[in-house]
């Protein structure tokens, strides 16, 4: 650990499991063929992500209080996507052939998670992102979004996405599992009210998707990748000293 790096405890291993599982929920959207549907569903994806670490660290306000953190640019309007049928927001995925493997915008989707999981576990452990002004929130949300955006872009991350993609490439059945745990997810009303409000009502997950998420939290403790998470690590705290 360098010396402009504070010191954090890891994420539990149960958290990163969480996130992982949100993590093949957004990698699946990449092949939804419906359009503006894989954005709604790679959105709500992430906001159960940062759901769950907001309460593993004890905070009581929902996940939309710092979207300005995980939203993508632009895509206030995916909340008057409601109308469309549930039923069409998962439509069965029939290119999905495998989660990891040909297809590398899987392995980096579900990696991007993890550092977005990371970073906000790391940024509530010391402290940050408790005010109860959700304005100041939010403004503190993007802060940590655009340091978190300058930090991956100038960071190799191939061996953090090779691990992913290792990880997950031989785990059986895993495709129709993970749609599977979608459509029970994010397939009704009451799940997508709860994931706006950051209340954690989750079905359990389904076996394969259960494997794969632990593999992926067993490949993050290989030397080789811790090193590059704590790199991530300092590299965003110096890059929030500066902003």
């Amino acid at each position: 650990m360098t010396p402009d790096t504070e010191t954090v405890a890891e994420p539990s291993a149960a958290l990163v499991r969480e996130w992982t599982a949100c993590a093949l929920v957004r990698a699946a959207t990449r092949f939804l063929p419906v359009p503006f549907l894989d954005d709604a569903v790679a959105l709500r994806a992430t906001r159960v992500a940062v759901s769950r670490t907001l309460r593993a660290h004890g905070r009581t306000y929902p996940a939309t209080a710092i979207e300005p953190l995980y939203a993508e640019r632009g895509q206030g309007l995916l909340r008057r996507i409601t109308a469309v049928p549930r039923k069409l927001l998962l439509f069965p995925v029939r290119k999905w052939t495998r989660v990891a493997g040909a297809v590398t915008g899987v392995p980096t989707d579900v990696s991007r998670i993890l550092l977005v999981g990371r970073a906000t576990h790391r940024r509530l452990a010391l402290g940050h992102l408790s005010t109860t002004d959700h304005r100041e929130l939010a403004l503190e949300a993007a802060r940590l979004r655009d340091a978190f955006e300058a930090v991956v872009d100038e960071m190799d991350l191939r061996l953090l996405g090779g691990a992913v993609s290792d990880a997950l490439g031989h785990v059986k059945d895993l495709t129709d599992a993970v749609v599977g745990y979608a459509r029970e997810r994010f397939g009704s009303d009451d799940a997508e009210r709860a994931a706006e409000a950051g209340v954690d009502a989750d079905p359990a997950k389904p076996a394969p998707v259960a494997t794969g998420a632990d593999q992926v939290q067993e490949a993050l403790e290989r030397p080789e990748v811790v090193r590059l998470l704590a790199e991530f690590d300092r590299r965003m705290d110096q890059r929030l000293r500066a902003s």
